[in-house]
């Protein structure tokens, strides 16, 4: 193998932080979602596309607009975001990245949905943390679910 061992090392240290970053993104999503939570994950420059619903330019305004999508679009989520793909630049310094989404959400009326699709995303080290550049939700999947979420039982043997 031509690369060192401290390089090595940089690799799965970025990789697991990209990983990091992903899971943040799922839980400020299912936040509230949460600007506080959201603005870090972003840099300034950076856009967000949201399928064929818009784009979002800038991290302040990803930010306020996921977290202000709640009185109009989704007021509850539960995000799975699983199976990243990542591919380290030689540089170590940027990625591009896939990761799939499997979520569970409730609109601002009440509505139950299923919602499927992909993430496709540049994610870049500003050298204190790994940030998304670039990311862009594509939804194979918004799906309406007539019967709703149920409370959860008081115990097993009722479900």
């Amino acid at each position: 193998m031509p690369d060192t061992l401290q390089e090595r090392i940089a690799r799965l240290e970025a990789l697991r932080a990209i990983d990091t970053l992903i899971v943040d993104l799922s839980r400020a999503f299912d936040a509230g979602p949460s600007a506080e939570m959201l603005r870090p994950l972003f840099t300034d420059d950076a856009s967000f596309k949201i399928d064929q619903y818009g784009t979002l330019s800038g991290g302040d305004r990803i930010a306020q607009g996921v977290a202000g999508n709640a009185d109009q679009g989704f007021k509850w989520t539960l995000h799975y975001l699983v199976s990243p793909k990542v591919t380290l630049a030689s540089t170590g310094n940027h990625a591009a990245v896939e990761f799939m989404l499997w979520e569970v959400a409730t609109s601002a009326q009440g509505r139950a949905y299923w919602i499927g699709g992909r993430y496709v995303a540049t994610a870049v080290n500003s050298g204190e943390c790994w940030q998304f550049r670039s990311l862009e939700l594509q939804a194979d999947l918004i799906s309406h679910y007539p019967e709703g979420w149920n409370a959860k039982p008081d115990a097993l043997a009722d479900a």
